[in-house]
Parts: C-alpha cells; sequence; structure tokens
C-alpha cells in the first residue's frame, strides 16, 4: 500500500512511477525528461512546470548525467534524501540489469542482437515527445517577447553550436538577471506549492555521502578498484550529457589500459543504446568487460556516485533559494533557454528519425496523436515499439 509523507507520494510510489519512466525511456536524456514531465507534472501534479523548469536547468550545471540527477532532484522534492535515493536507483536499475544481461551474452558470445528496425519505429515517436515536452515547457516559461528571444537562441544553439547549450543557458540566465533583477520581470506560471522536504537537508545529504569512502574501502585494490576510481573521476567531470562518456573513457579502456578492444568499445555503445534509460549505464559493459558483475557493479557506482553527492549538496539550496527575486530572475533567463534548447534537440533528431517515408508517416501520426488528441509518451513509445518490431519481424 503506497503511503503518502504530507501529501506527498510514498516511496513505493515513487521507485514504481520512475521505474517506468526507465522503462520507456528510449532515446536519450531528453526523452526521459519528456517522460518525466508527463509522469511527475502533468499527471501527478508532484511539481509544477516552474519547478521542473528550475530542476532541468540547475542540473544542467553539475557534472553527471543530466536526466538521473533530474530523477534524483524530484524524489528529494517529495522525500528529502530518502527520496533522491529511490528515483535515483528506480531510473538506474533497469538499464544497468538490462546491460549486464546484455553484456553476459555479448562477452559469452561475441554478439549483440540486432536492434536497428526497433530504433526505425521509436525514433520518429521519440522525436514526437520530445517537441511535445519543449512545447509544454515553453508555453511556461516565455512569458514575454524577451524571454521569447532567450527561447529562440535555446533552440539555435543545438542547431547551430551544437554542446554550447550549457553556455547559453548562462548567458540567458545573465541577461535575465540584467533586466530582471529588480522585481519587475513577468509573472512566472502558477505551480503548486512545494515545501522544502521535513527531514533535516544537511543531515541527509551528509549521511548519504558518507557511502563514497565506504564504496571505495569496499570494493579493495586490483582491477575492480581500477575501474571504480576511473569511473568516479569520469562521473566528476562529466558535462555536456551522457555521451560525452564516451569521449572521456576511450582513451583509458582502449588506449592507456587495454581492457577493451575498439570493436568491443562501440559494440558497448550500440548495445547500451538499444536499451532504454540513461546511456551512461555504458560503463556497466566496460565494467563487466574487465571484471565480471563486480566491475558492472563498481563501474556504475562510480558514475553515479558524483550524481547523487553534487544534487544532495544543490537541492537543499535550491528550494530556498529559488523563492529569492534574483535567483528567480536568473532562473527564468535559464529556463526559456532550457524551453528552446529541448526544442531545438528535437529538430536536430529529424534528419537521423526520418530515413524513409514509413519513418515520415510515423512521426506525422506521433505529432498528430500527441498535440491534436493528447495521447500520451507512453502510447506513443509502445506504438513506435510496436511500428519497429513489426518492421524486424517482415524483414
Amino acid at each position: 500500500m503506497t503511503t503518502m509523507h504530507n501529501g506527498r507520494p510514498g516511496a513505493r510510489e515513487l521507485a514504481l512511477v520512475f521505474l517506468r519512466i526507465s522503462l520507456l525511456g528510449f532515446g536519450g536524456p531528453n526523452a526521459h525528461l519528456a517522460l518525466m514531465l508527463d509522469e511527475v507534472v502533468e499527471k501527478r501534479r508532484w511539481i509544477g512546470r516552474e519547478h521542473f523548469l528550475h530542476l532541468v536547468g540547475v542540473t544542467n550545471l553539475l557534472p553527471g548525467p543530466n536526466s538521473s540527477e533530474v530523477a534524483i532532484h524530484v524524489g528529494y522534492t517529495q522525500l528529502g534524501w530518502r527520496g533522491a535515493l529511490v528515483t535515483g536507483l528506480s531510473f538506474l536499475a533497469p538499464t544497468f540489469a538490462l546491460v549486464v544481461l546484455l553484456s553476459v551474452l555479448y562477452f559469452r558470445y561475441g554478439a549483440i542482437p540486432a536492434a536497428e528496425p526497433v530504433f526505425w519505429g521509436l525514433k520518429p515517436a521519440i522525436v514526437a515527445i520530445v517537441l511535445g515536452a519543449g512545447w509544454k515547457l515553453g508555453r511556461t516559461a516565455v512569458t514575454d517577447a524577451k524571454l521569447l528571444g532567450l527561447a529562440v537562441v535555446g533552440v539555435a544553439t543545438p542547431v547551430l553550436l551544437d554542446r554550447w547549450e550549457v553556455a547559453a543557458m548562462a548567458v540567458g540566465g545573465a541577461v535575465a538577471w540584467l533586466l530582471y533583477r529588480g522585481g519587475t520581470g513577468p509573472k512566472a506560471g502558477s505551480e503548486p506549492h512545494t515545501d522544502p522536504p521535513t527531514s533535516p537537508p544537511a543531515r541527509g545529504s551528509h549521511q548519504a555521502l558518507a557511502v563514497v569512502p565506504l564504496v571505495g574501502i569496499a570494493i579493495g585494490a586490483g582491477e575492480v578498484a581500477r575501474v571504480f576510481w576511473l569511473s568516479l573521476w569520469t562521473g566528476s567531470v562529466l558535462f555536456g550529457g551522457g555521451y560525452m562518456l564516451v569521449a572521456l573513457l576511450e582513451p583509458y579502456v582502449v588506449g592507456a589500459y587495454g581492457w577493451l578492444t575498439t570493436e568491443q568499445f562501440l559494440d558497448g555503445i550500440a548495445l547500451t543504446q538499444a536499451v532504454p534509460g540513461p546511456i551512461v549505464t555504458f560503463a556497466a559493459f566496460v565494467g563487466y568487460g574487465v571484471a565480471g558483475l563486480p566491475g558492472a557493479v563498481a563501474a556504475t557506482a562510480g558514475i553515479y556516485l558524483p550524481s547523487f553527492a553534487a544534487v544532495l549538496l544543490v537541492a537543499p539550496w535550491l528550494e530556498r533559494w529559488r523563492r529569492i527575486d534574483w535567483v528567480k530572475a536568473v532562473l527564468q533567463g535559464v529556463n526559456a533557454v532550457v524551453a528552446g534548447a529541448i526544442v531545438g534537440v528535437a529538430l536536430t533528431l529529424v534528419p537521423p528519425a526520418v530515413t524513409d517515408p514509413g519513418a515520415a508517416a510515423l512521426l506525422v501520426g506521433a505529432l498528430v496523436a500527441h498535440f491534436a488528441f493528447r495521447v500520451g509518451p507512453p502510447w506513443i513509445v509502445a506504438a513506435g515499439l510496436c511500428a519497429g518490431l513489426l518492421k524486424l519481424l517482415l524483414g
């Protein structure tokens, strides 16, 4: 039975929702955010759109996988550090299990299941979902012509200047601070009031952060320890999205340590993209290749510990700061750029998603279903998955 905490969801409900998001989360971090928007904001109204935008904007400025950090932060808003652990681990667990399973098959048989036909159906569905999320968030974030200009900058950044999204958000925040610092800015969108968690934030954060050195001691020495410390370093400097993980790991995994061949490294990337959830669980594939299941656990722990630490350190202050006038002004600019950037990312996904007339028809159908008939993201993902499986069966 799900219990409620001061009108908030219980741990069981949080876990079930984020397990569901993870299992449906094909298509990368922006698809994950779109699913979170639908489940957490639109359906359950645990937080408002403006609050959700604040979380997205702030986590983009922290090291680590962005969508995972938003999941952790949503949990914190509901049940403090315990909620953060519940949502973070629930979002991670399905992908970790699938990656480990496929890693076992890969390293035993030297092959992975063919997934391209499935992606053929999923990609157009994901583009439609991400466009829908950007549009919804944009309606909340853009409340006057000045913020519209910042949103346009957000749209243009991923299209023209890939990997400069964080810089664009920083510029948007600075511009909005100059425009609205006197408290004369546009009226923020309405949202349900969310008080800070009732558990003492600082104490809870310290308890959770105490796990970090314990994990390091527990895994001991040897290859498992080397995998853990490499992953921990990578997670600590991982800015710019999950795909930066590939660039950070390759020089060590393939080059300096020689743990995997180039072919194995590339196969691992393809394998991780074939499952839902965050791409940073690619670290589990690397860890398994080095030291089996203990290596997969150590690598995943190393990648995610900085994310949990960063969110748990920032979250208690954000819940207070976001009600201060000048912070609100900065966040208005960041929010506008974030909403625009989500739309811009969706536009960059159109060419690789629409590779033939059939895929184009799927995209148009998904857009019509989502915008005209308000069909939810889970059903659109399911339809795209069915279309891809049908193509696979028909050859």
